[in-house]
């Protein structure tokens, strides 16, 4: 669908509370922009300041000659086209409001767009100007996607430029997490960050996956093969939801799942685990495995990895100026489906009642699902001969406790940090 200018009780409807505030969001508003062109390739770079350089690149299909001027335009967007199209956007666009490169470019000192699409010989860089207007715009050279810099970010509010100033190390960090969060998010996708300007290069990340890659393969590189093989894959299908986790075993040594974090999805959009439904899910998970393993009451941020696929039209996605939370018709229901799941992982009666494979993928006879729904749990974690739907674990045997060095790991702590 081409860039339209949405009409005003649209407007009024989407219109977030308030624009781009620090760095994190731009990199997240055009991380969006980018896996909803198609990118599989993202690589962000940003200056060691934060806030001279804020550059995204993808490989995605790149933005139409006739969409170009109003690219940067408030409330153009090519998401949707109404209001009425909001309860259905649900996972398939993560984006919709058509102001994130607006906002951008009211703040930064600077904002070029390089754009190129399937047919075309070169590539177009656009410059835009504070009013989001196409200023001016020359031939470049460059592949088939979009490049996206901004520079002298926040020029336009001195004091909150002060603020990110004194914060750059703790953005670097928050960008690092996010850019976690989406490699779990969505698997397939190779996600990378390069800090400019450092003075090593301990500030830089990839997450490289090999073709057809999946959550295993974010696990392996975001937490190490130590804290995956205390884990174990769990399946849940009720009330039209389905809910795919790896999770901690009930014995999982302690040490090994702490401050690894919680990753959550909603049909493939990052979730903020503060608040929501998300928080509600958390507080689940971590009563269940508390109750199966005493010796992880005091483990501060276990891992648990979480993707829900929903029904259509079950909850709005426009609640939230960051979209990383969103508003369930019926949240009871998904809270409902999660601790389903974590009763069929760490409960003994749930346990009783869960259809358990067995090492060689076959259903126990003498197990069976519980009325309305499936549960599946593995019982062999990470390195084992488990091959399971589309969790085949095949090509990970025999995994040591040091990372894959197929994958950069790094050993971060982000149980602290905080993620708007």
């Amino acid at each position: 669908m081409s860039i339209l200018a949405l009409p005003p009780s649209t407007v009024r409807t989407i219109g977030a509370s308030q624009v781009l505030t620090d760095p994190i969001a731009v990199v997240k508003e055009l991380i969006d922009n980018a896996l909803d062109a198609g990118a599989s390739i993202i690589s962000v770079e940003l200056h060691t300041n934060t806030l001279d350089t804020v550059q995204v690149r993808d490989n995605g299909h790149g933005i139409a000659p006739q969409d170009r001027a109003l690219v940067a335009r408030r409330h153009c967007t090519s998401k949707i086209t109404s209001e009425d199209d909001l309860s259905g956007i649900g996972g398939t666009s993560l984006g919709f409001r058509g102001e994130a490169l607006a906002s951008a470019a009211e703040m930064c000192g600077g904002l070029v767009i390089t754009t190129r699409v399937e047919g075309e010989q070169v590539a177009t860089a656009l410059k835009i100007n504070q009013q989001g207007e196409l200023a001016g715009q020359e031939r470049a050279s460059a592949p088939i996607g979009t490049t996206v810099i901004v520079t002298d970010f926040c020029k336009a509010n001195p004091v909150r430029r002060q603020i990110a100033l004194k914060q750059s190390e703790q953005c670097l960090s928050s960008v690092k997490l996010l850019l976690k969060r989406y490699a779990f998010a969505r698997p397939t996708v190779r996600l990378s960050l390069k800090v400019l300007k450092a003075k090593n290069d301990k500030g830089n990340w990839m997450y490289g996956p090999k073709a057809g890659g999946n959550a295993e393969d974010a696990a392996l590189s975001i937490v190490g093969a130590a804290c995956a093989s205390q884990c174990i894959w769990s399946v849940v299908e009720l009330h039209g939801f389905t809910v795919r986790s790896f999770l901690p075993r009930g014995d999982a040594a302690a040490d090994k799942i702490s401050n690894a974090g919680a990753f959550l999805n909603i049909d493939g959009r990052p979730m903020n685990s503060a608040r929501g439904v998300a928080k509600q899910i958390l507080k689940e998970f971590r009563s269940a495995l508390t109750k199966a393993n005493a010796r992880s009451e005091g483990v501060k941020s276990p891992f648990l990895y979480m993707d829900i696929r929903c029904p259509d039209q079950s909850y709005d996605v426009n609640i939230e100026p960051a979209k990383d939370d969103v508003l369930f018709a019926d949240p009871g229901s998904v809270v409902e489906v999660a601790t389903e799941l974590f009763h069929s992982v760490y409960s003994p009666a749930g346990l009783t009642q869960t259809q358990v494979a067995d090492p060689n993928g076959r259903m126990l006879s003498n197990q069976i699902a519980r009325p309305q729904s499936r549960a599946v749990a593995s019982r062999a974690g990470f390195g084992s001969d488990t091959e399971q739907e589309d969790y085949s674990l095949s090509h990970r045997r025999d995994i040591p406790d040091t990372a894959d060095t197929a994958f950069r790991v790094d050993d971060d702590d982000d149980s602290d940090l905080d993620l708007r």
